[in-house]
């Protein structure tokens, strides 16, 4: 097996490792399942149970805290999944 640029290591070690890096910045980008989180600065009209949104702990802030959190509706509420401090 040749080695890249004297290094001793196989071919294709540091094409493995960029890509490595694209992939982690591209996972970095997206949420839960593969969606998009947008922060929301108020409850969506017509919810349903399971709806997830990322609430942006200013204008709605279902925590109560002032961080922003992702947040799920349970038919009656919105419950805090997990809150970014």
């Amino acid at each position: 097996m040749a080695d890249e640029q004297g290094t001793g290591l196989g071919d294709g070690y540091f094409a493995r490792k960029k890509l490595g890096r694209i992939v982690n910045g591209l996972l970095d980008q997206i949420g839960p399942n593969g969606r998009r989180y947008p922060p929301q600065d108020a409850p969506p009209a017509g919810a349903e149970v399971g709806d997830s949104y990322l609430a942006d702990g200013t204008n709605w802030d279902p925590a109560g805290t002032g961080n922003a959190a992702f947040v799920q509706y349970d038919g009656a509420a919105w419950q805090v999944v997990h809150e970014h401090v």
